[in-house]
């Protein structure tokens, strides 16, 4: 019931009779494959939204098209992280320190010699952990497991808790947080000073850009957007705009941000903020910081993984430089903001023939 008492408070907003924003719904969950939450949280049963996609398409198919181009068999390069990492080091592109990782309960050193003994990989981790760490699902996504800690001395603290934990207990509430003993430690990186002003805290608002390697062997970006801390958690996951955050676009060439977009207050479709809302900072004409080193990293790291020609990549700007966070075979087409990504862009990759006709078939409609 709580879809449809959703989806007739959004359609009376954007005032669209409610019996025909359900059948339009029922349309994108069966003929489309879309789920309840892209349909409500994108506002999709709306057909002046709907006309903005050059091809509308959900996650679900667009990782049919996905995969056509990143084969399967090779996804594993970035979605197992402690392979990601240990990859990306082998050529020299910057990642953060990795410590350790679990893998179905079974727990790694930064070497990757495997730690059988549960004293023994406490011993080893009070020993690495540094003052600022975090924890992650190995093999997640969205940001799933993800925590972060602070140590000082022999005790560790949770974000978000008061209660202090010794090296076991740590450990404990690690393990039980992610399940099934899959998971990876790594140092936490903390955003450049100008982008702490923008959010008025200090975290890490991640660059996420888009590339695909050419049949020449070029790399171009297809899209990119910065993910803008703005809700109560660590993480700056948009999550369908359910985490409060904001996602920033600007000019492609020289990334002077023009704008952010959030979901609307009535749950349902976006709404353009022109300042942060909570420190009131501009974000027309806000430059990003290290744009130039980013755009060639993220091309760099393209370049070392043909085998995946189109990928995600999640950039730190840290008072280092840039740092790769993740890379995303799966990355998810931009339903939150089509005009990120340019016609012919979203036709080459989401434009297969079953994804046009839906397109057209809805808009017409």
């Amino acid at each position: 019931m709580s879809f449809l008492s959703d989806l007739r408070r959004s359609a009376r907003h954007h005032k669209v009779p409610f019996v025909s924003a359900l059948l339009r719904s029922f349309w994108l969950y069966l003929g489309g494959k879309f789920s309840r939450k892209e349909i409500l949280r994108y506002g999709l049963f709306v057909p002046a939204i709907a006309a903005r996609y050059p091809v509308l398409i959900s996650k679900e198919r667009s990782l049919t098209c996905l995969h056509a181009m990143n084969p399967l068999e090779e996804q594993h390069l970035t979605e197992d992280k402690d392979e990601f990492y240990r990859y990306c080091q082998s050529r020299e592109l910057p990642v953060p320190e990795t410590y350790g990782w679990a893998i179905d309960g079974r727990r790694y050193d930064a070497a990757g010699n495997r730690i059988e003994d549960a004293g023994e990989w406490q011993t080893y981790l009070a020993s690495v952990l540094p003052e600022d760490f975090i924890v992650k699902d190995r093999a997640g996504a969205y940001g799933s497991g993800f925590r972060t800690f602070r140590r000082s001395g022999t005790v560790f603290l949770a974000a978000g808790s008061a209660r202090s934990l010794g090296i076991e207990d740590l450990t404990s509430a690690i393990e039980s947080t992610n399940g099934a003993g899959n998971y990876i430690l790594q140092e936490r990186l903390f955003d450049v000073d100008a982008l702490t002003c923008l959010a008025g805290r200090r975290g890490l608002q991640t660059l996420r850009i888009t590339t695909i390697l050419e049949k020449d062997g070029q790399v171009s970006v297809l899209f990119y957007f910065f993910k803008i801390l703005a809700g109560l958690h660590d993480a700056d996951n948009f999550a369908m705009g359910t985490s409060g955050n904001l996602v920033a676009y600007g000019d492609r060439q020289d990334g002077v941000l023009r704008g952010a977009v959030g979901i609307h207050e009535c749950g349902s479709g976006t709404t353009v903020f022109t300042a942060h809302p909570q420190t009131g900072v501009a974000f027309d004409g806000f430059r990003v910081p290290q744009w130039a080193e980013a755009v060639e990293l993220v091309k760099q790291a393209q370049r070392c993984f043909p085998m995946l020609p189109t990928l995600g990549w999640d950039v730190a700007l840290t008072a280092d430089g840039p740092r790769i966070i993740e890379a995303n075979s799966r990355w998810d087409p931009p339903l939150f903001a089509p005009f990120l990504m340019t016609a012919e862009d979203w036709q080459r990759i989401f434009g297969s023939p079953g994804a046009t006709r839906a397109a057209t078939r809805y808009v017409a409609e």
